[in-house]
């Protein structure tokens, strides 16, 4: 039996600072800080380039275009980066929506990463 169920339309859309950026939080772990994020971006939306400290990150795009880096990905397209690793930037032309996981707390860093 699974430990945590979670209905997707029982959770709210929370704005991000990012213009056009909205996350559901679906779950996180209290003691590790992962977590698992719906993001929608709306079209011309854009999230800069940017890496996370503890943060490893997979996203599963789940509908619409997501634009990696100025590539353009469909649904079904998955991605897996490591933490301390720079990514983005992500933008939508026609909107997306995408299945984030993050496997330790959240930080969001737009300056250079430091090797490790």
């Amino acid at each position: 039996m699974y430990q945590v169920k979670v209905r997707e339309v029982d959770v709210e859309w929370t704005p991000l600072e990012i213009p056009g950026v909205r996350i559901k939080v679906l779950h996180k772990e209290t003691t590790s800080g992962a977590m698992t994020v719906m993001t929608h971006m709306e079209a011309g939306a854009v999230i800069p380039a940017h890496w996370h400290s503890k943060a490893d990150e997979t996203v599963y795009v789940l509908d619409g275009d997501f634009v990696e880096d100025g590539v353009s990905y469909e649904r079904g397209s998955y991605f897996q980066g490591k933490a301390r690793t720079t990514h983005g930037p992500h933008s939508s032309i026609h909107g997306c929506t995408v299945l984030t996981h993050f496997s330790a707390d959240l930080d969001f860093q737009t300056h250079s990463a430091i090797a490790s």
